[in-house]
């Protein structure tokens, strides 16, 4: 399968070594880190060859992200679904803001969430699920199963992490345990590390980008940034 990936280089890392039975493109327009020389990189989609899916990593909703999706939506093949990361977003309000109709897909992508063996999908509201087939098989042909969610910001996994991962920075940040005792504690409820080895994992940028955009559209405090994360975040 031919794979055109775009967003930011730590999950595009990710995601080609985990796709690395396919044929992969990169779209790079924006990207301000450079990849490794190895990955096939293309900075106009004309150089790119027919694809049969795209994946669109962006954590965050910005221009770029919407120039780029505005491109594709242009330039690739209208039978290529779109997988857009919607841990911050859902994919209803991206078809609502670029189009699209049927083609977006939304995806919990977050760095580490690609090592399970389910990754969440889902679709926007109203929509036909007319490329779900192909979007399976191409994430069994990875070893993934699928579970398509509810579109909601924060899908499941994403959610249930980041508001540990902010219950734990909140910990810290009230001198109830050193940040060391706090991931001792839960790293073997975890299984592969505490909350905070965890949101050094995803980033603390992308954590607060999805906490406030689940405290903005959900509301309860439980969704509330911790003042220190969000200091983690803009120091990263």
């Amino acid at each position: 399968m031919n794979i055109l990936l775009t967003g930011p280089a730590k999950l595009i890392t990710e995601w080609l070594d985990a796709c690395k039975e396919h044929d992969c493109v990169v779209y790079a327009r924006g990207m301000k880190k450079k990849l490794d020389e190895s990955v096939h990189v293309v900075h106009a989609l004309d150089e790119a060859p027919p694809v049969d899916l795209i994946i669109d990593l962006h954590v965050r909703e910005s221009k770029n992200r919407r120039i780029i999706l505005g491109d594709i939506l242009s330039d690739v093949s209208p039978d290529a679904p779109i997988l857009c990361n919607t841990v911050a977003t859902t994919a209803t309000n991206l078809v609502s803001r670029i189009g699209a109709g049927d083609r977006i897909i939304g995806l919990a992508a977050l760095p580490g969430l690609i090592a399970s063996d389910v990754v969440e999908i889902s679709f926007p509201y109203g929509a036909r699920h007319g490329h779900q087939e192909i979007v399976t098989d191409f994430f069994a042909s990875i070893g993934k199963r699928v579970e398509v969610v509810r579109d909601e910001v924060g899908m499941v996994t994403p959610r249930l992490l980041a508001v540990m991962i902010n219950e734990a920075v909140l910990v810290c940040q009230q001198d109830l345990v050193g940040s060391e005792a706090v991931d001792a504690l839960l790293a073997k409820a975890m299984q592969d590390g505490g909350p905070l080895a965890w949101g050094h994992r995803i980033g603390w940028r992308n954590l607060y980008t999805v906490l406030s955009a689940m405290h903005e559209e959900l509301g309860g405090e439980r969704y509330r940034p911790a003042s220190l994360l969000k200091k983690m975040a803009l120091v990263e």
